[in-house]
């Protein structure tokens, strides 16, 4: 008789897929460690978008803070590789949003959010610029390639 299986908890599950879909072993704790790595100002207005060959693409919400964090990539670098637990990001390259600042997801006592986000509307994704379009249609393609819908 073949090996027993034993119940998985979704979340390490997701993680899998998440991890397959982006290519890499680890990039889909990079979204859950995110405001907890940059702190909650950085992290209203920049957002982790993809993970290309330990490139992490972060969509940022104005040049001011685009220019600041340039200047904080070995700091930003070093804590999530740090809460990753392994050398997942080895650069980060920015890309300007032009959007609105981000409400702290983080509850109050300090605890990660466990719902998902909403998927992004048809107007959410037309304000982004066409290379980040281009990514999230990529990313989009895949996890519908991979999961059979």
């Amino acid at each position: 008789m073949g090996a027993h299986a034993y119940p998985v908890g979704i979340g390490s599950l997701l993680d899998s897929c998440l991890d397959r879909a982006a290519g890499q072993p680890g990039a889909a704790a990079i979204w859950r460690v995110w405001e907890d790595a940059v702190g909650a100002q950085i992290a209203r207005r920049a957002q982790p978008v993809r993970l290309r060959r330990h490139t992490l693409v972060i969509a940022v919400s104005s040049a001011p803070w685009m220019q600041e964090l340039h200047f904080l990539k070995p700091v930003i670098r070093r804590e999530l590789n740090m809460r990753l637990g392994s050398a997942v990001v080895a650069d980060l390259f920015f890309v300007l949003t032009e959007g609105e600042e981000r409400a702290s997801t983080a509850p109050e006592h300090g605890t990660p959010p466990q719902r998902c986000p909403p998927p992004p509307r048809n107007p959410d994704l037309a304000s982004l610029p066409a290379a980040l379009r281009h990514s999230f249609a990529d990313l989009l393609a895949a996890w519908q390639r991979r999961s059979g819908t």
